[in-house]
């Protein structure tokens, strides 16, 4: 039996204790060993897919080789260190401090909606282009502010809240594979036309991975703010392009927020047609703030939630 089934009272402690660590102390995106991934995953992409125009088949085989050559030898070296450790509950810790990196985007979110108030919309364009796939250099000013909100809680159901997930379910080392899962799914995004098919095995078992963060994301903004709402716009958004994971997160963040998400959105210079969810209001810079508020209290929340499940285990353990 792993060791995390033995001790699973204490990984929710865990988790809080590098939630708060994660909030008050921030590692530098030039320090954050992601980074060092995300350079790897660019250069593999680069040597094992060169022609968009291969056979398919030969694209979705490169693309599977490839997305097992970053996360199987990490999780092989990452490994051994527990069978070394004297403590793995503390190396779980570090690897769940490493894979959140989550409260950088919180505070680029703020960033942009400063920019956007002080009608500096080239600099908050330059600030929200690396955190998104869509092109941003046409967006207005509403535009901007409701691609932050949807990066933002995107981000938090895929990085927050899935990473956490993953680790509770098992361990650092889980949390690890499905952040490098993460990370090239951005990285090889299908969404891209050179990526279409070399990039899928990757979309595939992320769209898995992530879902159960995705529900429990939507559900718990449903509860804390208007779950009604959220029910009928969910009932509305059947009907869009949208995968499910983004309908379920979209249509609370409408409901929550009081303003209308989705819409067409650019990659490549390619439009892709999307209907607009929610009410007729368009988000603007006092939005954007909003969201951002929420999200914090949402965080508290769910914080709440771990500390209220542990206090039940101990009892649970106790008794």
């Amino acid at each position: 039996m792993p060791y995390w089934l033995d001790d699973l009272s204490a990984y929710p402690l865990v988790l809080l204790s590098i939630w708060l660590l994660g909030s008050q102390l921030l590692l530098p995106q030039d320090y954050q060993p992601l980074t060092f991934f995300r350079i790897f995953a660019k250069q593999l992409a680069a040597k094992v897919h060169p022609d968009p125009n291969r056979a398919t088949s030969q694209q979705l085989i490169s693309g599977s080789l490839a997305l097992a050559l970053v996360i199987l030898p990490t999780l092989g070296l990452l490994a051994p260190l527990y069978w070394l450790s004297d403590w793995p509950l503390v190396l779980d810790g570090l690897l769940l401090y490493f894979c959140l990196d989550f409260v950088y985007y919180r505070k680029q979110s703020h960033k942009i909606a400063l920019a956007v108030s002080q009608q500096q919309n080239s600099r908050a364009k330059d600030l929200l282009q690396p955190l998104v796939l869509r092109q941003t250099q046409g967006l207005s000013s509403t535009g901007l502010c409701k691609a932050t909100i949807e990066m933002l809680w995107l981000r938090t159901a895929k990085q927050w809240i899935g990473v956490s997930f993953w680790f509770l379910i098992g361990g650092g080392l889980a949390a690890v594979a499905y952040r490098l899962l993460l990370l090239c799914n951005q990285q090889w995004n299908d969404k891209y036309s050179n990526f279409r098919y070399f990039g899928r095995p990757a979309s595939l078992l992320t769209q898995w991975a992530s879902f159960p963060a995705i529900l429990i994301t939507a559900l718990l903004l449903a509860m804390l703010t208007d779950i009604t709402g959220a029910f009928r716009h969910w009932r509305e958004a059947s009907r869009l392009k949208l995968c499910l994971p983004h309908l379920l997160i979209l249509g609370a963040l409408a409901s929550a927020l009081r303003v209308n998400l989705a819409g067409p959105v650019m990659y490549q210079q390619q439009k892709n047609q999307r209907q607009r969810l929610g009410a007729a209001h368009l988000p603007q810079v006092s939005d954007l703030l909003g969201s951002v508020k929420l999200n914090r209290q949402f965080q508290l929340y769910s914080a709440l939630f771990v500390f209220i499940f542990s206090l039940l285990q101990v009892l649970w353990f106790i008794y």
